[in-house]
């Protein structure tokens, strides 16, 4: 049968003419021009492009012809190569012709039309800057993004310039002068709306000298130490339209792929929608530029294969490269939970999953197993006409023992979801509004996650009581850890309240190191978020390490002092030490022979001198002479 089927497809597939040699040339020309194969005219052009390329100068001219006709004929048999090809020589009046904007336009468009993605982008230049078309900028977007999608470098690049020069152009003027926004935009006063004021203003060169490279660093100062996503935007867009797509291993792209991705996560859903093209093998291939993309359109411009494709990567931990290779990425329960919820919703799918992803404890992302949740995923899936998601839910039931109690309807919005938790933890039912609150935090939701640390700080246990008022779990789920894990969450986050948190709390000296962040980079950072008191405190640190090191800086002259004292103490005992071994050697030596005797010894010329010396010494050296 497999052998059948495999004869079967190879017999269906058209055949494909290889490249066109010397001895084939000719009848691939015959082809293309009587039998209007589109293919042969490719092969013909091909071959005769690279022969005129080796003739060069005069001897070019003579191919001239032959290409013009493989490329014209290839092109109105559908050919978009071709098309493209033709659009180009009358761009740049090549080939023999003479330049012809609306020719070149013309093809360029016919070769958009049948796939070719920079004919889409040529068709874009042409709108946007009005080459004998009337400008029409919204025109213009879309065949940059047509021709992005279809895989055109070019496209994408101009895409980027053309958005930038969009939002610079309707940026309303200078709310204060620059002096001011410089002021508001000094590292120790970060304010993103000023940084991209500041960016705006040197990008149009309107009131200040015209700087692009200037106006990429206030936009990248707002981005990375404003965590200000509209700055995020504009320093990728600035740095994407001068960065070609295909230059993988260029080290100026991975900024504005970073920059890209915080503005996407941050809300911009035209950030999304490029970074999902952005990160394709025919621009920078980062397999997980296009899964943030594709998370962050399942939630903001949902479609069922984004929202599987997230769930499922984020689930795996893994996103299949464009090399065919699996590339790790962190394992997110709580994006893959978000992304099928999301499916489960808008397209009755992946409800299974969802509901699954429910019925376990995940206390590092701050939830708790919800069988009811799971149960009301599964329940509404079925009701909609999902069997598996109705055989499940008949299992769920058998093992958890069914509904117990009210639960907030998991199949509704995040927003409405979190307004009713958050009622009802100000209203006394910290039950329900903790359960849902848990799941909408480990989701990410920033709001979720700010009321639930507010609250755990506050007193609220993150699991609920056992009948007996008793708790479970408090090992694990323990209130002081969760809440500040959260704060430190939202710190990342570039909430200002949460970084002066968690930086008072690490200079206090509490779980200094905890989390990889040592009290002064908390403390740092709070200080660029503009959080209210981290001057304070940025002082009150800087005079504590200053205090710290005078001490040191004593106890270490002390220590000298005192090294010095013991040396000299110690030089004059081994002085005193060495003369009293001397003495006990002598005494020791003269003892051995005989004792010490003491007498006069004559010298010559009758000199006399009383001296003392072993006994034996005077017998054998002065005798008659002592």
């Amino acid at each position: 049968m497999l052998a059948i089927l495999a004869t079967l497809a190879s017999a269906a597939l058209p055949a494909i003419a290889g490249p066109s040699t010397a001895q084939s040339v000719k009848s691939d020309k015959a082809a293309c021009t009587q039998a209007n194969d589109n293919v042969a005219c490719e092969a013909a052009y091909d071959y005769l492009y690279a022969e005129m390329q080796k003739a060069r100068g005069k001897r070019a001219e003579k191919y001239f012809p032959d290409l013009r006709t493989m490329a014209v004929t290839g092109c109105a048999d559908g050919n978009a190569w071709l098309c493209q090809e033709v659009g180009t020589m009358y761009r740049k009046g090549s080939m023999g012709v003479a330049e012809d904007d609306s020719l070149s336009i013309r093809y360029y468009t016919q070769a958009c039309d049948l796939g070719n993605g920079y004919g889409c982008a040529r068709q874009g230049v042409a709108l946007e800057l009005g080459l004998t078309i009337p400008v029409d900028r919204v025109e213009a977007d879309r065949f940059y993004r047509k021709g992005c999608e279809l895989k055109s470098n070019s496209a994408c690049m101009w895409r980027a310039d053309l958005l930038l020069s969009n939002y610079v152009q309707a940026a309303p003027p200078l709310p204060e002068p620059i002096v001011f926004l410089k002021d508001k935009c000094r590292d120790t006063d970060l304010d993103g709306p000023a940084c991209v004021a500041l960016g705006i203003a040197y990008f149009k060169g309107d009131t200040v000298s015209r700087d692009e490279d200037l106006a990429r660093q206030y936009w990248s100062k707002g981005c990375n130490r404003a965590v200000h996503a509209p700055a995020c935007y504009l320093d990728s867009l600035g740095i994407l339209r001068e960065e070609d797509m295909a230059g993988v291993k260029s080290g100026g792209l991975f900024p504005g792929l970073r920059s890209l991705v915080k503005a996407c996560d941050f809300g911009i859903r035209e950030a999304c929608e490029f970074a999902v093209y952005a990160g394709q093998d025919f621009a920078w291939d980062n397999a997980w530029v296009i899964l943030k993309g594709r998370y962050n359109r399942c939630l903001y411009n949902s479609n069922q294969a984004d929202c599987e494709f997230a769930g499922d990567t984020y689930k795996l931990a893994k996103v299949l490269g464009s090399n065919g290779a699996l590339q790790s990425i962190e394992y997110d329960q709580g994006r893959a939970t978000r992304a099928w919820l999301t499916a489960c919703r808008n397209f009755n799918t992946r409800c299974v999953e969802a509901a699954d992803m429910h019925l376990q404890d995940w206390h590092l992302n701050y939830a708790l197993a919800a069988p009811n949740l799971a149960i009301s995923i599964l329940d509404t899936a079925c009701e909609r006409g999902d069997a598996t998601s109705c055989a499940r839910k008949d299992e769920v039931v058998a093992e958890t023992g069914g509904v117990k109690g009210s639960y907030i309807d998991p199949m509704i919005s995040d927003d409405e979801r979190f307004m009713l938790a958050q009622f009802d933890l100000q209203h006394g039912d910290t039950q329900r509004g903790r359960e849902t609150m848990q799941w909408l935090a480990m989701f990410g939701y920033t709001s979720a996650e700010i009321e639930l640390a507010n609250a755990y700080r506050s007193g609220l246990k993150p699991t609920p009581p056992k009948p007996d008022g008793t708790y479970t779990n408090m090992a694990i789920f323990n209130a002081s850890d969760m809440s500040w894990a959260l704060y430190e969450t939202l710190a990342k986050k570039g909430i200002p309240e949460a970084a002066m948190l968690v930086a008072w709390r690490k200079y206090q000296g509490h779980d200094d190191n905890f989390d990889g962040v040592s009290y002064e980079e908390a403390i740092y950072r709070a200080l660029y978020l503009g959080a209210e008191g981290a001057a304070e405190l940025d002082a009150a640190e800087k005079a504590q390490d200053k205090a710290r090191t005078d001490a040191q800086i004593a106890a270490i002259q002390e220590m000298n002092r005192q090294n010095i004292q013991s040396r000299d103490n110690m030089d004059r005992q081994t002085v005193q030490r060495a003369w009293d071994q001397y003495a006990a050697n002598r005494k020791r030596e003269a003892d051995e022979a005989g004792g010490t005797v003491c007498g006069t010894v004559y010298g010559p010329g009758n000199s006399t001198h009383r001296t003392c010396m072993s006994r034996d010494t005077a017998s054998k050296y002065y005798r008659g002479n002592f």
